[in-house]
């Protein structure tokens, strides 16, 4: 058996280096570690050599789709609830689309998207006693009480079911 200590590090493609850049390190406050000229940038929270790696593909390369094999999203993790709901006031200050907000039992977690689609999540780590009133942990449905207007995971999630519905569906 790998005896893995941790997950280490995730790499995204993306069209715009740029518009990459100016999103993880403005708002999401990320440093850029390195670079491999002319199209791959190495960033951290300043834990690790890195986190996160972003390579460019270009303009014109293709959207994923929500019914496809690959990477769902990643999270990043916050010191606590109070750092959560500032990090949501930041990205609606910024217009960052918000994918939806849960209470998911050990994580209160807000979803958004990168400029190329890409799902993010920022969360915090639940209280124990919070965590212990969950039947289910890992199974929590309901929307931050601070993004009342914003989806819950289950709109998301009906949402991805009629799109995988609509695609299946045979033409007419």
């Amino acid at each position: 058996m790998i005896k893995i200590e941790r997950v280490a590090h995730v790499v995204i493609k993306v069209r715009s280096l740029e518009k990459s850049l100016d999103f993880y390190t403005r708002i999401l406050g990320l440093k850029v570690m390195g670079t491999i000229p002319p199209a791959v940038v190495f960033l951290s929270t300043g834990r690790d050599h890195h986190e996160l790696g972003i390579a460019e593909l270009g303009s014109e390369a293709p959207d994923g789709t929500f019914y496809q094999i690959g990477m769902e999203h990643f999270a990043f993790k916050l010191h606590n609830e109070e750092d959560l709901r500032e990090a949501y006031d930041t990205l609606l200050r910024e217009n960052v689309k918000i994918a939806y907000t849960v209470n998911h039992g050990v994580t209160k977690s807000v979803y958004f998207y990168d400029p190329d689609g890409n799902e993010l999540e920022v969360y915090a780590d639940n209280s124990p006693e919070e965590v212990a009133s969950f039947e289910n942990p890992y199974g929590g449905m309901e929307k931050l009480s601070f993004a009342t207007d914003k989806p819950s995971l289950m709109d998301s999630l009906i949402e991805a079911q009629q799109s995988m519905a609509a695609a299946a569906a045979p033409e007419a």
